[in-house]
């Protein structure tokens, strides 16, 4: 039925992540995010080199000079005498003291000498609180950078590197003696505490700019989406009612781009389409009431049934339905002989039975031709009974189609007040009371409800009541009364 292609169409929905404004969205702030998060980290690796080598260079001016000072000689005794109490010793330090406080360096200046390996000897010490030859184990990160002192005769500066004391930057410069020979090594230490903690910042900055951007890009990127979506979106919903079956004129797409122009060729296509289908249903029109049906009542039936189903608050589609539906409900019984039809006295079993097929072949009829596929619900089930008693599924309240509900009252209004072949046209009046009667039985009382709030005067020259003609007396039989079951025998 026409009702499950609609619900499946709007299940068909596709879900928030699959569609193409927040994809842009997301795609756009994912770009942007990185692009402030790439140029972060690049100003992070930059700053923390500038300040690597600014802090190490630092170091080693302060370390290089410092051992144009000290005497490689002197040093060389006092090392040998192995005594924090002589003279030389005193001299020395007095000279690293210097070095330290000129340079306004918070930790010890000392010298190093026997380096094997990860080990060293403390010499001289700006504050003289150690031995001479105490042995001093090096970080890993020193090893290379002091052997390369001791043995290339250049000052160098470690990165940083972590020991049990804490987290430093190191510069060295050798200290010569009189052959020119690297006798110790000058050490230059700084806490890089500090360093790391300026560091800290241009990262924590690094991460407000990227959140703080993320967030602006999120918000550009929903307003930019937006912007170029809602025409898709508008397109999207276009087409999506036209395949629900509604060609009714719908709102224009008003982009000025290629977007626009493909709205408007959709609009024309549509348009061309609904021409195409109207003469289709104008066609088929005719051919029913060539046989045998009276000019002009099929469209009464279905503009009977418009203002029925008004009140009643239809969607576009469900109006779509009951108008064609109401115009073609009865295509299945091209099917059945019009003696049949036409015939003024009982049906048998098997003329019943096969009158009861006509809401089925014309679904098969309709059903391979889209266009007149919202038909399918009234044409399927106009014959179906609010209590499940109807054919040919037996579907009770709501499992019937709105729009099947409304014509079924619309039809078995139009049955009673015009007369047929095997019985009398009643009136408006008698017509309206036996549908109060049948209000839950045949049919549902809340369109009955809507029917009865109708003037008879409105439903007489809606369905262009005619009474019994003059002269006209068909032949009575056991179908002659009113009853709603028996005026449209093929509802039985």
């Amino acid at each position: 039925m026409h009702d499950a292609t609609v619900k499946k169409s709007r299940k068909a929905s596709l879900p928030v992540w699959r569609r193409l404004g927040w994809r842009l969205a997301a795609s756009f702030l994912l770009l942007t995010a990185l692009g402030i998060l790439l140029s972060g980290l690049l100003q992070y690796r930059a700053q923390d080199r500038w300040l690597r080598e600014s802090l190490g260079s630092l170091l080693l001016n302060i370390a290089r000079t410092g051992a144009l000072v000290l005497d490689g000689d002197l040093h060389e005794r006092v090392v040998h005498e192995g005594r924090n109490d002589t003279a030389a010793y005193e001299h020395l330090r007095a000279q690293l003291q210097q070095i330290k406080e000129t340079n306004e360096l918070g930790d010890p200046v000392y010298t190093l000498s026997d380096v094997e390996g990860d080990m060293a000897r403390f010499a001289v010490i700006s504050h003289g609180q150690e031995p001479v030859g105490k042995q001093y184990r090096l970080a890993p990160a020193i090893q290379p950078i002091l052997a390369r002192v001791f043995s290339e005769g250049i000052p160098a500066f470690t990165d940083i590197y972590t020991n049990q004391h804490g987290t430093w930057i190191t510069a060295f410069a050798p200290i010569r003696n009189a052959a020119g020979e690297t006798v110790a090594a000058l050490d230059v230490d700084f806490r890089a505490d500090v360093y790391l903690e300026q560091l800290a910042g241009v990262q924590r900055r690094l991460y407000l700019h990227s959140l703080a951007g993320a967030i602006l890009a999120l918000i550009a990127g929903v307003i930019l989406a937006r912007q170029i979506t809602r025409p898709i979106g508008q397109l999207a919903a276009m087409a999506r009612r036209v395949v629900e079956g509604d060609l009714t004129p719908q709102e224009r797409i008003t982009a000025q781009d290629e977007i626009g122009l493909l709205g408007n060729v959709f609009h024309l296509m549509v348009d061309r389409v609904h021409v195409s289908h109207r003469h289709v249903v104008d066609v088929l029109v005719r051919v029913l009431q060539a046989q045998g049906k009276q000019t002009g009542s099929l469209t009464q039936l279905a503009q009977a049934a418009r203002v029925l189903g008004d009140p009643l608050g239809l969607s576009p589609t469900q109006r779509e339905a009951l108008e064609l539906g109401a115009l073609l409900h009865d295509i299945g019984e091209i099917r059945i002989p019009e003696a049949v039809l036409e015939k003024p006295g009982p049906l048998t079993p098997e003329e019943r039975d096969l009158v009861q097929q006509h809401p089925a072949w014309g679904v098969e009829l309709l059903e391979p031709v889209p266009v007149l596929t919202p038909a399918l619900d009234v044409v399927g089930a106009h014959h179906e009974r609010y209590d499940g008693g109807g054919y040919p599924q037996g579907l009770r309240g709501d499992e019937i189609p709105l729009p099947a509900r409304i014509f079924a009252v619309v039809d078995a209004l139009d049955a009673m007040t015009h007369e047929r072949p095997y019985r009398r046209a009643g009136s408006v009046a008698e017509a309206l009371e036996e549908l109060r009667r049948e209000a839950g039985k045949q049919f549902d009382p809340r369109i009955v409800e809507a029917a009865l709030a109708i003037p008879p005067e409105q439903w007489a020259d809606l369905l262009k009541f005619q009474g019994a003609r003059e002269g006209t007396n068909p032949t009575p039989n056991a179908e002659e009364s009113l009853h709603p079951l028996s005026i449209m025998r093929n509802l039985t």
